[in-house]
C-alpha cells in the first residue's frame, strides 16, 4: 500500500509566514481585495483556473460589530470559463470598520478569501 500526499508551503517575506498553504488541482490563482474610498466601498475577487470548469463568487460586506463581523450585503456571480473578475461597490459609513468574505467556487473546489481595506 502507498499513501502519497502533495502539500504546499510558502511563507510571504513582506508579510510574514502564511504556513502550510492548500494545493489545488482546479484553482490555479485568486485574490481579493477591498478598497474604501470616501463613503464607498470597493470590493473584488478573482479567479483563474487551469481549465474551463463551472465558476461562482459570493461577496460579503461585512460591518464590524462588538462580538465580530455582521453581514451587511451580499453578492453573487456565476460564469464559466477559465478566469472571472467580479466587482461591486456599496456606499457605506466612514466611522465604521469593514472587512469582506470572498467565497470563491471552482468546479468541486471552494476557497474563503477575507479582504480587509489598507490603513
Amino acid at each position: 500500500m502507498v499513501f502519497s500526499c502533495n502539500i504546499c508551503a510558502s511563507a510571504a517575506e513582506d508579510d510574514g509566514d502564511y504556513g502550510i498553504q492548500p494545493m489545488y488541482t482546479t484553482i490555479a490563482t485568486n485574490s481579493a481585495y477591498i478598497l474604501i474610498s470616501g463613503i464607498k466601498a470597493h470590493c473584488n475577487a478573482s479567479v483563474t483556473v487551469k481549465a474551463s470548469t463551472s465558476l461562482k463568487t459570493t461577496l460579503e460586506l461585512q460591518k464590524e460589530k462588538s462580538n465580530g463581523y455582521e453581514t451587511i450585503k451580499t453578492w453573487s456571480k456565476t460564469d464559466y470559463g477559465t478566469g472571472m473578475s467580479y466587482t461591486e461597490t456599496r456606499n457605506i459609513n466612514i466611522f465604521s470598520h469593514y472587512r469582506m468574505k470572498a467565497t470563491i467556487t471552482a468546479g468541486s473546489e471552494t476557497v474563503v478569501v477575507y479582504a480587509y481595506p489598507s490603513k
